[in-house]
């Protein structure tokens, strides 16, 4: 298994890495990172991998355009993610222009080992994972091969706080490959679920006004508002609200809103150690022992036990 970059007129090799079958690694993750300055551009390129698993987070910076060649030789399923600027992808050739990326787009390929050439005009920032056919055959107990080969769509506001989450952590070891292979099982329920799910139509002002709900959810923790009072803050009514939440989202209005709590509560004791109590308060539990129930469901330990460990 090999992924190799170079200049395509050049042909200089830019970046090149041979791993494991199946990106197998003896320790918990695999990370490097590469600083890569040419006359033209600057590329900082973080890499992190363990078994079926690869990520990539990619900026360059060029003050030219400048065409990129590259070869994986993995079989796998790829969900890419422009974050900044805009990109072409052509094939081997540059004779077949496959896709135009921009800010905010996202694509996904399927066992796509061919070559490709990549065009970049000043800067770009995107995320790339890899999922070897192995592993989405192991967790979803199917092959890709019947899926669709090439999709385009935008990165929603439910995707751009995955992606939030994904880089913004401070785990390491053991920790960090649970928390990554946890964030990749939610994109791979999230491909799997939106392919899946009936089509709900909604306007541009209702996604606008669900989006606002989500916010206010996300601001007032300590102090949600009731369903009701949500829908009469975003401008919507309830019913809306209620579907139109739940299609974009995923989540329920007050799922939503439990995860967040928890998922706040679990950095609280883990990270900051602070005390159930004062945890069960910042995040908007009035009786502490509700709180400690609530967080036995999610994640099957005593709130008092991760604090102290």
């Amino acid at each position: 298994m090999k992924i190799n970059v170079s200049e395509y007129l050049t042909c200089n090799t830019i970046l090149h890495h041979n791993y494991p079958y199946n990106f197998h690694t003896i320790a918990d993750v695999e990370e490097t990172n590469y600083e890569i300055q040419e006359e033209h551009y600057q590329i900082l390129w973080n890499e992190t991998w363990f078994d079926g698993i690869h990520i990539n987070a990619v900026e360059i910076a060029a003050s030219k355009e400048v065409d990129f060649y590259y070869e994986s030789s993995i079989e796998h399923i790829g969900f890419f993610f422009c974050l900044k600027g805009k990109m072409d992808l052509y094939d081997a050739s540059k004779t077949n222009h496959l896709l135009s990326l921009h800010q905010n787009k996202q694509y996904i390929s399927i066992a796509q080992s061919e070559p490709v050439v990549i065009n970049v005009v000043k800067n770009v920032t995107y995320i790339y994972i890899q999922l070897t056919a192995s592993y989405f055959k192991q967790i979803t107990n199917s092959a890709f091969t019947h899926l669709t080969k090439f999709e385009q769509d935008g990165i929603t506001p439910e995707m751009k706080l995955w992606l939030k989450n994904l880089s913004n952590h401070r785990y390491q070891g053991r920790m960090k490959r649970i928390f990554l292979e946890s964030k990749i099982f939610e994109l791979i329920i999230f491909y799997l679920h939106k392919k899946n799910a009936p089509s709900l139509f909604l306007k541009e002002d209702d996604v606008r006004k669900i989006m606002l709900a989500k916010q206010l959810v996300e601001n007032n923790l300590q102090r949600p508002s009731s369903l009701i009072e949500l829908s009469r803050q975003a401008g919507i009514n309830d019913f809306k609200l209620k579907k139109g939440f739940k299609a974009l989202t995923g989540y329920t209005v007050f799922g939503y809103l439990y995860k967040l709590r928890m998922e706040k509560a679990h950095y609280l004791l883990l990270q900051e150690k602070k005390t159930v109590n004062e945890v069960a308060f910042l995040v908007g539990y009035k009786n502490a022992q509700h709180f400690i129930t609530a967080f036995k469901k999610k994640y099957e330990i005593s709130p008092g036990s991760l604090n102290k460990n």
